[in-house]
């Protein structure tokens, strides 16, 4: 009897096991199918409507994603852009930005895909949350219009690199490197010794040469004179009523707002589905702790003696 009642509870967990590996493969098939329509610029929804770009923490070409969070980076970016500006139920397209800035690279290649896709007729608006500065705002400016709150933090037009000297530190706990190189500047960036003069001029000639370039394409962007840009463009920051006094933006207003006014601008009228990066609460939980993460490596590069792999930053910090 035993015997029989421990073969009736197998039979059963095997088939209860069966029927919940059946169920997730429908739902795993479902999820596939949904992403594949996506990633053929197919909006799941039907109907003309709005597309939503999310912007957030800083930004570089890295598209690092857990298990349980989004991709994110400048080539996961330009990738949904491209999806979108594919749609023919694209018609207007909402760049929701929150980032402190970004390598130039990155920031440079999502600017240019904008201008692009806006050439197809696209309304493309970027909506300011909390922050758009240094590389987050070079992104905006390729958009038609920028809309951010009063608080928002913007500007910061201008490019840092930053190496550490350590070397009175390693002088003082007798620590010295022994250094074999190719080229006398193949070390330029170096923790353990002070920069020549002559590499500082190197250094400084790209950030120059960086910084012109960040320049003409904001004028470009929003259509302005690089004369009228260039007295604030020092590095400051500004809240969105200094900014738009500046004309560095065009309204004070929010996100719901700028969803209004991207369907102002396409001819959308007032019932108009809007298309969503899909998360689900893991992704968002994880992808919260995520960008923080990310935020404090950001600034913390810039401290940090293994940053020479990412010399220029389009960054705002203290």
């Amino acid at each position: 009897m035993e015997k029989n009642r421990k073969i009736l509870i197998s039979i059963l967990a095997m088939l209860t096991l069966s029927v919940v590996l059946a169920l997730s493969d429908v739902g795993m098939k479902i999820k596939k199918k949904n992403k594949l329509e996506l990633e053929k610029g197919i909006p799941i929804a039907s109907g003309n409507g709005i597309g939503i770009v999310r912007v957030e923490g800083p930004i570089s070409f890295a598209s690092q994603a857990g298990f349980l969070s989004k991709q994110t980076g400048a080539e996961s970016i330009i990738k949904r852009l491209d999806l979108l500006s594919k749609s023919p139920n694209i018609k207007a397209i909402v760049v929701r930005i929150n980032s402190p800035g970004g390598t130039v690279g990155a920031t440079e290649e999502i600017y240019k895909k904008i201008l692009k896709i806006r050439k197809k007729n696209i309304t493309i608006i970027a909506s300011v949350g909390e922050v758009a500065a240094s590389g987050g705002y070079y992104v905006a400016s390729a958009c038609n219009e920028i809309i951010a709150n009063h608080g928002s933090i913007t500007g910061s037009i201008g490019v840092i690199a930053v190496s550490p000297n350590v070397s009175k530190l390693f002088k003082k706990l007798g620590i010295t490197l022994n250094v074999i190189k190719s080229g006398k500047h193949k070390d330029i960036f170096s923790s353990h010794r002070d920069m020549t003069k002559a590499e500082k001029k190197i250094i400084q000639n790209m950030i120059d040469s960086s910084y012109k370039k960040f320049l003409k394409d904001v004028a470009l962007g929003r259509n302005m004179n690089q004369a009228d840009i260039e007295p604030y463009a020092d590095g400051r920051v500004f809240n969105g009523s200094k900014a738009l006094s500046l004309k560095l933006i065009d309204k004070i207003g929010t996100f719901e707002e700028a969803l209004e006014r991207a369907a102002e601008l396409s001819s959308l009228g007032k019932n108009y589905p809007i298309y969503d990066e899909e998360n689900s609460p893991f992704q968002k939980i994880f992808g919260k702790l995520e960008n923080l993460s990310k935020n404090f490596q950001f600034f913390k590069v810039l401290f940090d003696s293994s940053s020479s792999n990412h010399l220029l930053y389009n960054g705002y910090g203290n």
